[in-house]
Parts: C-alpha cells; sequence; structure tokens
C-alpha cells in the first residue's frame, strides 16, 4: 500500500488520506467538480452524498463549520443526510 497523501487508482478512482479538515472539504469538493466517486477516510463517497456533505458546510455557520469538517468523512454524509432531509 502507498502512503501517499493522494494518489489516483488506475481507474481513475482518487484515494486521499487528508490530514485535517480543510484537506478533506477540499478532497470532497473535488467529487463534485470531477462528477466521479472518490475513496476519502477509507469510505467510497460517491458524487451524491459529497454534494449534500458540501451543501450543508457551504450553509454552516463559522463555528459549526469547524466542528463539522473535523469529522470523518462517513459521519459527515450522516449528518449531511439528517439535514437535508
Amino acid at each position: 500500500m502507498i502512503n501517499e497523501p493522494t494518489r489516483t487508482r488506475e481507474h481513475g478512482t482518487q484515494v486521499t488520506r487528508p490530514a485535517n479538515g480543510q484537506e478533506r472539504i477540499e478532497a470532497i469538493r473535488s467529487i463534485v467538480t470531477r462528477s466521479q466517486y472518490a475513496k476519502v477516510d477509507g469510505c467510497m463517497i460517491d458524487l451524491f452524498s459529497a454534494s449534500a456533505i458540501v451543501k450543508v458546510f457551504d450553509a454552516l455557520s463559522e463555528a459549526n463549520r469547524v466542528k463539522y469538517q473535523v469529522m470523518k468523512a462517513p459521519a459527515m454524509a450522516k449528518i449531511a443526510f439528517k439535514l437535508v432531509a
């Protein structure tokens, strides 16, 4: 296994191991801009989940953004789907 922070697999899927919350949000935003799923924090994030996470993140206040972006990607998705629905 390669221990690089970000790498691209042979079939185009990007694998990201973010070191901080800002890198995690940028990795999820790249899923939305590239319209392709990717692995973030060891979990595959699809376009639908990534767009929900980004929409919730953009709507949060600055104090809540800090709390939200330090969560792992699966926890962010779980909260995003509770808030969107």
